[in-house]
C-alpha cells in the first residue's frame, strides 16, 4: 500500500494550507500544558492552573469566565484582573507610593535598573494612582538580602519604618542595611509575593498590573502613557527590552 500511495510534493502541503481560510489567530498566553484527570472527566490546564480546556470550552479560573473569540483573548486571557481573583494585594507586603484612586502592582527587585527608572517615572503620578510595590529577588544573593531586610522593616508596621523602606527603594540606597537575616522578622508576607510572582509567571521584574488589569513586562517608555493605554510610539528596535529577566 506504501509502495503505491500518491507522492505529495511539499508545494502541494503548502499549497493545501494555503488554500485554507483563516478568519484570525492570536498566541495564547499559556506555558506547559498539563492533563488532570478526575474520576472520568479529563481536564487540560496551563501549567499555572489559569486556563482549563473543558468540555469543548477554554474557562480563565482566575477569573471564571469563558474565553469564546479572539477578541476574548486581549480583553480577558491576557490581562490579570485583580478585581476578580480573591488576593488581597496588601497580603504581598507591598510598599505603598501615592494615595491615587487607581491602584497599579509592580514587582520590583531593589537592585534592578529598570526598576529604578518605573519607581522615578511613577513619583510624578501619586496624585492620580496608588502604587504597590511587591518585592522579590531575581538577581541573586544580594539581592535576596536588601529584599529579606526592606520586607522585615515594612512588616514591622512601624510607621518610621516603612517610610525609611520607601525612601530607600525610591532611591535605591541600601547602605547601611544588615547582611545577616533578622533575629525576629514576620517573612509570610514575603513568602506570598514570591508564590504569586511565580503563579503570575512573571519572566523579570519589573512586571505591571495596571488598574484595568493590562500586564507589562519591562520599564514602560511612557508609564503616563501605558497607564492610560494611549497608543506606543512606533520606535526602532532598543538593545535591551528594559526588564531584568530570572536568571
Amino acid at each position: 500500500m506504501a509502495a503505491d500511495a500518491p507522492k505529495i510534493s511539499p508545494a502541494d502541503i503548502a499549497a493545501g494550507l494555503m488554500s485554507v481560510k483563516i478568519d484570525g489567530m492570536q498566541d495564547l498566553p499559556i506555558t506547559g500544558l498539563k492533563m488532570v484527570k478526575t474520576g472520568e472527566q479529563i481536564v487540560f490546564m496551563s501549567s499555572n492552573g489559569r486556563f482549563a480546556l473543558y468540555g469543548g470550552k477554554l474557562l480563565d479560573v482566575w477569573t471564571q469566565q469563558e474565553i469564546k473569540d479572539l477578541p476574548d483573548i486581549d480583553r480577558i486571557a491576557r490581562r490579570i484582573d485583580l478585581s476578580r481573583m480573591k488576593l488581597n494585594i496588601d497580603d504581598l507586603g507591598p510598599v505603598t507610593v501615592g494615595h491615587g484612586k487607581d491602584s497599579v502592582l509592580i514587582f520590583i527587585d531593589p537592585r534592578c535598573p529598570y526598576c529604578g527608572k518605573v519607581m522615578k517615572d511613577l513619583q510624578a503620578l501619586q496624585d492620580r494612582y496608588t502604587f504597590k510595590l511587591a518585592m522579590v529577588p531575581i538577581l541573586g544573593q544580594e539581592s535576596q538580602n536588601v529584599v529579606v531586610q526592606l520586607a522585615c522593616q515594612q512588616a514591622s508596621k512601624d510607621q518610621k519604618d516603612q517610610d525609611s523602606v520607601r525612601q530607600r527603594l525610591l532611591k535605591q540606597d541600601y547602605v547601611g542595611l544588615q547582611t545577616d537575616n533578622p533575629a525576629s522578622c514576620n517573612k509570610e508576607p514575603l513568602q506570598r509575593a514570591i508564590v504569586t510572582a511565580k503563579l503570575f509567571g512573571l519572566p523579570g521584574v519589573p512586571f505591571l498590573i495596571a488598574p484595568d488589569g493590562r500586564t507589562h513586562s519591562g520599564a514602560p517608555e511612557s508609564l503616563s502613557d501605558w497607564l492610560e493605554n494611549k497608543p506606543a510610539v512606533v520606535q526602532a528596535p532598543a538593545k535591551t527590552d528594559k526588564m531584568e529577566k530570572k536568571p
